[in-house]
């Protein structure tokens, strides 16, 4: 690959130039960089955000790592297998930005149901008639032996039909509801603008900041009362994938605007991966 990327491929008196590119979902790209999992402090392969940095709510973090100095900056233990590619053309996969969010709005909703001691046999018969209606085939189970709820694992045209469809109403309260949808919905419109091809990148990056303000929203004492408003989660809900949406997403639009983010999803290997894993508990 370096010869390719240096001297390009003679064909014919023609000598053809290649421009290298990666994606893949966040855990193979780590290793393939020889950096850090997710989890860990310093956890952006693009910039040098900490924990820290992101629970302090900061939105103006840019790729600023080089791959040829990778192995300077924190977290990057190993060489890169692929040095000759450059960071700017390590590009995150559209499709697990996606599911990745979701999973954690979906999460958070779940956790909420069970802070307020609302996820019971009446609430996931009430998620499991919602998910039927909507066409999605979900069901909860436990294991032999464990306290633990396990529950259907989806797929991404299953997951864009909760994000769009699932009435948040026949388990939370209407106001509750109508909060989180608006989040879900935003988050849905972010995702359809972030695979369309020539999007604007500053709209793009207008709107992702909104909506990860909206994420954020804090409680509020009511005006003339003692009562608080809930308001929607804390900077620690926000995931590697969240940061990458709101702080790089825009930047790999405008370097790569000539392609589209689209061109770079990993949905087909996505598909065929989950066919061979997935099962139906009977």
């Amino acid at each position: 690959l370096d010869d390719l990327k240096n001297y390009g491929l003679k064909i014919d008196e023609i000598v053809w130039k290649f421009e290298l590119y990666f994606s893949s979902d966040w855990k193979f790209l780590s290793i393939c960089l020889g950096f850090n999992a997710a989890n860990s402090n310093f956890f952006c392969p693009w910039c040098q955000i900490s924990k820290h940095g992101q629970n302090n709510n900061q939105t103006n973090w840019k790729i600023s790592k080089e791959i040829e100095k990778i192995n300077e900056y924190p977290g990057h233990n190993k060489r890169p297998l692929f040095y000759m590619i450059s960071l700017n053309n390590w590009v995150p996969d559209e499709l697990h930005i996606m599911l990745r969010i979701w999973d954690r709005l979906w999460s958070l909703v779940i956790s909420e149901l069970k802070e307020s001691n609302q996820f019971d046999d009446v609430c996931r018969k009430e998620i499991m008639q919602e998910m039927s209606r909507i066409s999605v085939n979900f069901q909860f189970w436990k294991e032999h032996g464990a306290d633990a709820w396990n529950h259907t694992s989806l797929m991404g045209d299953d997951k864009l039909k909760v994000l769009k469809n699932f009435n948040l109403g026949r388990i939370l309260p209407p106001t509750r509801a109508k909060k989180i949808r608006e989040l879900w919905n935003r988050f849905n419109q972010i995702y359809f603008n972030l695979k369309t091809k020539d999007y604007d990148v500053q709209q793009f990056q207008f709107e992702v900041e909104d909506w990860l303000e909206l994420f954020l929203t804090p409680d509020r004492i009511i005006p003339n009362s003692n009562r608080i408003e809930k308001g929607l989660y804390s900077p620690s809900s926000i995931t590697p994938y969240i940061h990458v949406l709101v702080c790089h997403i825009s930047e790999f639009m405008e370097i790569h605007q000539k392609w589209g983010m689209k061109a770079f999803s990993c949905a087909p290997v996505e598909k065929k991966n989950h066919q061979q894993v997935s099962f139906l508990p009977i």
